[in-house]
């Protein structure tokens, strides 16, 4: 504003025509065309002093002229509000907000920068990190305790019929019943086979016939003797028979046959009768008590807690995140040669779970249209309502901000951001002067 622009020099120019118009009007007094040179001049250089004089007096009093000058800085306060309130309803209005979020295409630029592979190693290392921190610092001993009383809750709100119930189904439909059916079968015919078995049979017939003998009378006795004697009754060979028919009827338990089947569908039956009874369900109740009672818990959760904890404190993220993402990005070649297993621990196993999961967020985030709709529906809220709150911090701001500047640099500012229109201003003052002047002294001549 001090310095001199294109305004100025018009208006300094206007101050020569009219300084030369007055002297060619002394040489000249009764030249028509000097004195109409004269009248134009004058009315120029008074309509460019007029503006000079109206745009000066917004921000400083022109020649010291008190009255109704320097508006800007007289009214500062009200220019102070009404630049708030500007800023807060018209830059940050709702219409505005919203028009300008339309336009920015959050999603994509979004998707893109999720994309990025720093990106992808920046979120996985932070959340990796969280996991760490959360484990170096944690409670082993308040954990277990808690843990565990939640595990016995549990275990002894569970009925015991339901665990009679559910364990005989896993059982059948598993057909570990079966399994453990052939392999007593099996370990009953090894006993079976043995030596010392057919002894026993050996001794039971024997046994058996002395007390048929010494309950019939001494005929049976003498008879039993005589039929000793005479090797009609030979007990070795009956028991070596009854051992032979012992393990035929063992093979075939042992093998998928009718008798197999037979045999385990009562099993299955007698032991479903059993499970009903109370004598059963009294011993389920006691063994689920002494369960609860007897494990454990809080050792093993401590030790598998610490195990979890030395491991991870010793990982190095950056180092796991980068092998995760190196190896993620190589090609899978076919060969034959045997893979080499990597040393897997808790973080690896962390870090590429990480990175698979947020790979598939990612993939579904592309190509599902309703989560697309969804995350843009919550990104635009987001920002939204986050503008809209921020217009009184914003008004704040720009309020703060025009308080500490100065009257000079308040008239700077304006004056500035307006400059090329002022002068415009002060030069149509010379010209529409000019034109009205000519106008004028036309319409007078013809009068006269």
């Amino acid at each position: 504003m001090s310095n001199w622009n294109t305004a100025d020099k018009v208006l300094a120019c206007t101050a020569l025509a009219f300084l030369s118009a007055v002297g060619f009007r002394m040489l000249f007094p009764d030249n028509i065309f000097v004195e109409g040179f004269l009248f134009v001049a004058e009315a120029a250089m008074v309509g460019g002093i007029a503006d000079w004089f109206a745009v000066t007096a917004l921000f400083r009093k022109p020649l010291g002229f008190p009255y109704h000058t320097a508006i800007l800085p007289s009214r500062r306060e009200e220019f102070i509000d009404a630049s708030v309130t500007m800023v807060q309803q018209e830059f940050f209005s709702r219409r505005a907000i919203f028009n300008k979020l339309n336009q920015l295409q959050l999603l994509p630029q979004l998707i893109n920068k999720l994309s990025e592979e720093e990106t992808r190693k920046f979120v996985i290392g932070l959340i990796l990190e969280e996991i760490k921190s959360f484990f170096v610092g944690l409670n082993k001993n308040l954990v277990a305790r808690r843990i565990a009383t939640e595990l016995r809750r549990a275990i002894r709100d569970v009925p015991p019929q339901m665990i009679v119930t559910e364990l005989g189904r896993w059982i059948k439909n598993s057909g570990k019943d079966k399994e453990l059916f052939i392999h007593l079968v099996k370990r009953v015919r090894v006993k079976a086979q043995s030596l010392e078995t057919r002894q026993l049979l050996q001794n039971t017939l024997e046994k058996y016939a002395q007390e048929k003998t010494q309950s019939s009378g001494a005929f049976s006795i003498l008879m039993t003797g005589l039929a000793e004697m005479l090797d009609l009754v030979n007990y070795v060979e009956a028991a070596e028979l009854m051992q032979v028919q012992l393990l035929k009827f063992l093979d075939e338990l042992a093998d998928d046959s009718p008798l197999q089947n037979l045999v385990l569908n009562q099993c299955r039956n007698t032991t479903s009768q059993l499970a009903n009874t109370v004598e059963f369900k009294d011993f389920v109740d006691d063994l689920q008590v002494d369960t609860i009672n007897g494990l454990p818990i809080e050792d093993i959760i401590i030790k598998t807690l610490t195990g979890i904890e030395r491991q991870l404190s010793s990982m190095r993220v950056d180092k796991l995140v980068n092998n995760v993402c190196a190896d993620a990005s190589k090609p899978v070649v076919d060969t034959d040669k045997p893979v080499v297993q990597k040393e897997r621990t808790i973080g690896s196993a962390l870090a590429e779970i990480l990175y698979l999961e947020y790979s598939n967020a990612l993939a579904i985030l592309k190509t599902d249209g309703k989560v697309r709709a969804s995350v843009e529906k919550f990104i635009y809220d987001l920002i939204a309502r986050t503008a809209l709150y921020a217009r009184p911090l914003v008004g704040m701001i720009a309020q703060n901000v025009l308080h500490k500047l100065t009257d000079e640099q308040l008239n700077k500012l304006v004056y500035d951001k307006a400059e090329p229109d002022f002068i415009w201003i002060r030069l149509n003052g010379s010209i529409v002067g000019s034109i009205v002047g000519l106008v004028i002294f036309v319409v007078l001549q013809f009068v006269s």
